[in-house]
């Protein structure tokens, strides 16, 4: 199955993948075994392994140079990448995120890609494109991308008179749509409320929504949508008033509305909402494209389900968009440098990213290559247009050369004020410190 963690988080994104290609980039490659032209790829997402050898395949008949997919898993794939890079042991061409690119940027390690890749360029995602231009250049070539809607169970929703695409929030206000919809889709073992006589917390049958410590569906998308910055200039500003007001606002549905469900649960397994969502216990779910397959294959026969704009805020619905790049490695032996920028070419070019959307995988980034993922879900049911409406108004992604340690530093104290041993108040001012601490 394919989640946000194997595709695109850059926090984020865990869960263990299948076993590393028998083909390793540290195997000797490129002119060596009779001349033959080789080169690595190297990716963490088993599910798209599939369509990157269809693709391949096609790309060595075309240009000669034959390819070996190096599959490491996401657990794996942020420790071994600088043991890798620093030893000259990683892939000709690699997968790589927001969070982690900047430093490999300015190490040298990256091809600018302006300067080895002439055509394609512009039909490619934008918000993809901006996230990896650094000093003027553009150092990945995008592959894929992602957006957050709302799944809604149609038959939840309509029951409790529900409409998913007209939700709002508004932390200032003493109620609001959101909380409104959430109380009324929310019901304990006997049928009650949240406010009604005896309701029951600990016994609760369903849930309204989903509110939990998820960077990417529900932190990023809240606190833009209620005017709040993440960052400025490579570091944290979002304990600002209206980041600790959005802050206070998603653990209250938790703990306060108790329409969420337990941030004891959502802290220790990221995937416990999109499961409560599959067994028809959770209403609406804020998610990803990434979490298609796996709705689909858990909901299966059991319910009817759909999709719906993310819920607005103050400042109206601004989804994060986080988008995988293909790199080049500069450092690769000057004789496969010709077939590493022609491998970039072909996965930047809409052929090469074809099967992408043919087999469901994600959203390719190139644009004419986007109609095959919508014909796919569209044959199943699905419209997923909700996705590429959400990605033209993004929220900044994370920036800057420590991302990954800043995000590694600010998580578990959001996971705090998420369970409700820290307010907002003390602990959103206390993971911006923390955070620009590692990011400085």
């Amino acid at each position: 199955m394919i989640t946000r963690r194997h595709l695109l988080a850059s926090a984020a994104a865990t869960g263990a993948l299948g076993a590393v290609a028998a083909c390793s980039p540290s195997a000797p490659s490129g002119g060596e075994g009779g001349g033959a032209k080789t080169l690595t790829f190297r990716l963490w997402d088993e599910a798209a392994k599939p369509a990157y050898e269809k693709s391949l395949a096609a790309f060595t008949e075309k240009s000669g140079w034959e390819v070996s997919i190096d599959l490491v898993p996401w657990n794996d794939y942020w420790t071994k990448l600088p043991l890798d890079v620093a030893s000259g042991d990683i892939a000709d061409v690699y997968w790589l995120n927001s969070a982690n690119f900047v430093l490999l940027q300015e190490s040298g390690d990256l091809l600018a890609i302006d300067d080895v890749v002439t055509e394609g360029a512009d039909q490619w995602e934008t918000s993809v494109v901006d996230l990896y231009t650094r000093e003027g250049k553009l150092w990945g070539v995008p592959q894929l991308w992602d957006s957050i809607a709302l799944f809604y169970n149609k038959a939840l929703v309509e029951a409790a008179g529900v409409d998913p695409a007209a939700l709002s929030f508004d932390p200032s206000a003493a109620s609001d749509p959101l909380r409104e919809a959430g109380r009324a889709l929310t019901v304990d073992g006997e049928g009650r409320h949240p406010g009604d006589d005896g309701f029951d917390a600990d016994s609760r049958a369903q849930f309204g929504v989903n509110s939990s410590a998820d960077r990417q569906a529900i932190i990023g998308p809240f606190l833009a949508s209620n005017g709040a910055v993440w960052q400025t200039d490579d570091l944290y500003s979002f304990a600002s008033p209206q980041g600790i007001d959005a802050f206070a606002y998603m653990a209250a549905l938790v703990n306060d509305a108790q329409i969420a469900p337990s941030a004891a649960d959502t802290n220790e397994n990221g995937d416990f909402c999109r499961d409560l969502f599959t067994q028809g216990k959770l209403a609406l779910f804020q998610s990803g494209p990434y979490s298609l397959p796996a709705v689909e294959d858990g909901v299966g026969d059991s319910f009817e389900w759909a999709l719906a704009p993310m819920i607005a805020g103050p400042e109206g619905a601004k989804s994060l968009v986080h988008g995988v790049v293909a790199v080049g490695n500069a450092k690769a032996e000057e004789e496969r440098q010709e077939g590493i920028a022609q491998l970039l070419t072909w996965l930047g070019s809409a052929e090469g990213q074809a099967p992408l959307g043919e087999m469901g995988v994600s959203f390719p980034a190139n644009r004419e290559a986007q109609p095959a993922f919508l014909s796919y879900w569209e044959e199943r049911g699905v419209d997923v247009n909700v996705f590429v409406e959400a990605a033209k108004d993004p929220a900044p992604a994370d920036t800057g050369a420590r991302a990954n340690a800043g995000l590694t530093a600010v998580m578990p104290i959001f996971q705090e004020i998420f369970i409700g041993r820290l307010s907002a108040a003390e602990g959103v001012p206390q993971a911006q410190e923390k955070g620009n601490a590692e990011m400085a």
